[in-house]
């Protein structure tokens, strides 16, 4: 798996590259310099979508006591997501790294692995609701044929349909549901039966946080909605650093169409190559021309660039500090 998300992701970087020639080094350096001085703001929009995102994670956590501060949810929830964006796991390799943080803060292990499994669900859902708007004003804003908007709308259905049956399958007791199927097959690890315990009660909490929490799953999706909403707030600080403003419904259509391509493209790590091209596309079909759509797309892989490195930092000295308490804690 790791050597065929490594091609993909050598295949994507050499299609970026391609793209970006043809489109012409020259004109995309008149669009980038436009920012001037304003390219400090390129970073502040995502800052604010990850501090939604991360409040969202926190409404999970209905434990005062345990729950982390919300600058440090901040913090966990970027690393996570650095995480799940670099390495070659599906966009899942950050889940297990919040939750053995959340453990290493003082949250049970149970509640932990609930909330991340929950948040992610949400996080989905959210997303597939997200890019249903934008295929909404697909047929207002772009030139778009009925065959390419049905293929749109197969790809938002498929995207939601899984997200439903995610969060369906939570209060289904997966994880010894899980267990039992690998028994019958014969394929179930001695160290995992001797987990039936936990397993069972990471199920129970599970289903138990649907029934006791409702309000708090509706906040967090609520949280998350406001953080795409910004997400095409973006779009258009973009363009409008750029010299080409856009109103928000173009930002919003612009955006949700290119996560589309990026949730295609999720096997390979950033989605490298897939998003940007979706996004020259979109951008082509609103008359914004490809060379500023490039301009366009290098910013966003620029912003990317700068919160995955906040991330990886914010992992790498989370890891040490919790290497440095184990040793403590063992000794008392």
């Amino acid at each position: 798996m790791r050597r065929f998300n490594l091609i993909l992701l050598i295949a994507g970087t050499v299609f970026l590259y391609w793209m970006l020639k043809q489109l012409g080094w020259a004109s995309l350096g008149l669009y980038l310099g436009h920012a001037g001085y304003y390219w400090p703001l390129l970073f502040l929009p995502y800052g604010l979508v990850n501090l939604l995102w991360a409040l969202s994670w926190g409404f999970l956590l209905p434990d005062k006591m345990t729950r982390p501060s919300p600058g440090r949810l901040f913090l966990l929830h970027l690393a996570g997501e650095s995480l799940n964006q670099l390495t070659p796991t599906a966009s899942m390799g950050g889940e297990p790294f919040k939750v053995f943080r959340l453990r290493d803060l003082g949250v049970p292990w149970e509640e932990a692995t609930a909330s991340v499994v929950i948040h992610k669900g949400l996080f989905i859902s959210s997303l597939a609701f997200y890019c249903f708007l934008g295929v909404v004003l697909t047929p207002f804003l772009l030139s778009i044929s009925v065959f390419h908007l049905r293929l749109l709308s197969l790809a938002v259905l498929a995207l939601g349909a899984g997200a439903i049956l995610f969060l369906i399958v939570q209060r289904k007791s997966p994880c010894v549901s899980a267990m039992r199927l690998l028994e019958k097959c014969g394929l179930c690890p001695k160290k995992l039966k001797e987990k039936e315990r936990e397993l069972l009660d990471l199920d129970l909490c599970l289903a138990g946080f649907y029934r006791k929490y409702p309000r708090r799953i509706f906040l967090s999706f609520l949280a998350l909605m406001l953080g795409w909403l910004f997400h095409a707030v973006e779009a258009g600080v973009f363009f409008r650093l750029m010299g080409h403003p856009i109103n928000f419904g173009q930002g919003l259509c612009l955006d949700a169409l290119a996560t589309i391509f990026a949730s295609i493209g999720f096997m390979i790590p950033g989605a490298l190559g897939i998003q940007d091209s979706g996004t020259v596309l979109v951008a082509l079909g609103l008359d914004l021309g490809a060379s500023l759509a490039g301009a366009f797309a290098i910013l966003r892989r620029i912003r990317e660039a700068f919160w995955l490195s906040t991330g990886l930092l914010a992992a790498t000295v989370g890891h040490q500090k919790a290497t440095e308490q184990k040793p403590a804690v063992s000794s008392l």
